[in-house]
Parts: structure tokens; sequence; C-alpha cells
């Protein structure tokens, strides 16, 4: 669910466990091309599994996951009934669920070929034939389970943030015409996905190599200040202190509703991708 934050900052309505691979690249970005225009922020916990088979609006007298229950024809979870007296019910229960559909996502990643890109806090993808790229900045908090993005749309905003991170000139037409860029990683991934609570967004990932990994997350659309200099340097203020909140209302979500999410350290796409590419090196 995409909303909007302003100068006003209003609420954002809407454990370190992985990562890429670390490189020797201390510069970090410092991009401002953006800070005047709409820019999405993105604000997301990483957890292992969901607990149940899908998220639905569970009553009060379902109980929790047991290797004997069976889904209906609503997705709900039943208890055969000579186990309904053994578990305890879901609590709290979610106030409301909506199904979104399920995503096929052909995800193909860019960098250079010593990851000057990612290195630096910019990750370049092509998502479905659109180009995207996801920005974390130094001075954000986060890290690649507990995350704080914003993200940017379109060839033209990418090919900026790829030039204003690593320099460089464009060397063709097109993103792809950067020489120096070549394919990092790619696979696709089935989401389903459910809207929570009327603004939170728990989706599943499974990736078509083996791996599994769930989000709670919270977008909204920024406006903020831009134009270089002083206004500059408070956009970049408001967007961290809307991610913040963002961030804070996750983690009480979360807290709240503990029992949905497996225990255990989520590990992120790209770098369950990473382990299992060498994992296949070191067999070959």
């Amino acid at each position: 669910m995409l909303l909007r934050a302003t100068r006003a900052l209003p609420r954002a309505s809407t454990t370190t466990g992985g990562g890429l691979p670390q490189f020797p690249h201390p510069k970090p970005t410092t991009t401002n091309t953006t800070t005047s225009q709409p820019t999405i922020l993105e604000v997301e916990r990483k957890f292992r599994r969901l607990t149940v088979p899908a998220l639905t609006n569970i009553n009060r007298d379902h109980h929790h996951p047991h290797p004997n229950h069976h889904i209906n024809n609503n997705n709900n979870i039943n208890p055969p009934a000579a186990t309904q007296d053994k578990y305890t019910p879901y609590s709290p229960t979610f106030t409301s669920v909506a199904t979104l559909p399920t995503r096929t996502i052909h995800d193909t990643y860019y960098d250079t070929p010593d990851h000057a890109l990612c290195s630096r806090g910019a990750w370049i993808r092509r998502r479905n034939g659109a180009w995207e790229a996801k920005v974390k900045r130094p001075w954000w908090k986060g890290d690649f389970v507990n995350s704080r993005f914003e993200e940017l749309r379109g060839a033209e905003r990418v090919r900026e943030v790829i030039l204003e991170t690593i320099g460089g000139r464009d060397e063709g037409e097109g993103v792809e015409g950067f020489g120096r860029l070549g394919k990092m990683a790619e696979f696709v991934t089935t989401r389903e996905a459910w809207l929570v609570d009327g603004e939170f967004k728990v989706v599943r990932d499974r990736m078509d190599f083996g791996h599994e990994v769930g989000e709670v997350e919270l977008q909204v659309e920024f406006h903020g200040q831009g134009g270089g200099g002083d206004g500059d340097k408070m956009g970049e203020e408001e967007k961290a202190a809307v991610m913040e909140d963002m961030d804070r209302r996750i983690e009480g979500f979360m807290k709240r509703y503990a029992w949905a999410w497996e225990e255990g350290g989520a590990v992120g796409k790209l770098t369950a991708y990473f382990a299992m590419m060498k994992r296949r090196g070191e067999r070959a």
C-alpha cells in the first residue's frame, strides 16, 4: 500500500542475518538528483517463513498449526476435532486481511565486475522488463534484513543513480549501454502477498533456486525538500525520520502478531543466490 509523506512528517500510513558480499569501496553515494522529485521510500523486515499456509481472518476459535491440521476452501486453518482442546487460539488475531494477487517476478540484477554499485548502496535491477534502482544511504539505519531503501523507477532515473554513484559517462543508449555493467544475478520469484490491518504488506517469496523468505513492508511516496544545498540536507533528514517511524510501526506489528513468523534468522534473496552459486562453483 503506497501512501504519501510530505514536509510535515506525518505518520507513514502506508537482525542482521544476510546481505551482499562486502567489497572495499568506502566512498558512499551522495546522489541528490531525486530529492526534488517524488520518490518511494520502502522499509521492510524479513522473516524466515510464515507459520501458517496462508494469512486469513482467522477466527479466535481456530488454533495454531499442527501436523494433522487441514485447510478449508477459504484457506483458514482448522485443527482436527480431536486436537482442538490441546492448542491455544491465535492471539491476537488480525484485524483484517486482504489477499493480493500472486505474482511471478523475473529479476535481473546488474553491477560492475567489482560490484562498485552494491558496495556503495545502490542495487540496479530489471524487474519484469522495467528498470528499478534501490538506494540505501550510508547514514540511514538498517541492514539487509531490516532494511530501508529509496526506490527509483524508470531508465532515466536508474541511469542517474549509476552515473552519480560510480561516475563515468553514458556509453550508449539506455541503461544497458553502460559498458561496465553486467548481470550479477538472475532468478524468478513466485510472490504471495497479503494486505494486513489495512496497511502492512506481508509477502512470501519462493525463488526458482529453492529459497524461501518473507517480508513485512511499508511503502510511502515521499514529497520533500530538494533543489540542492540545505534543501537536499533537509530532504534527507525528512526521509530518515519518515523511515524511522515506518520501521517502528513494522516492529510493533511483528511483535503483536509474533505467532505468524517462524523463529530463526532470515536470509535475503541475493544472499541466498550468491551462496547457491558459490556451492555450485565448489562442486564444479
